[in-house]
């Protein structure tokens, strides 16, 4: 799989099952970070 960042030019070529776990491990981190945010937000309310 080749992927191609259009703001930097920068290529990445990585085999379809890397790309699968990299892509899972980024979702869950982003979610991680979002339900911290939110939690955050909520307990700082009190």
């Amino acid at each position: 799989m080749i992927l191609r960042n259009k703001l930097t030019k920068e290529v990445l070529e990585i085999p379809y099952s890397e790309f699968r776990k990299k892509f899972a491990k980024e979702i869950q981190d982003a979610f991680e970070s979002y339900r911290k945010t939110q939690l955050n937000k909520y307990s700082s309310i009190k």
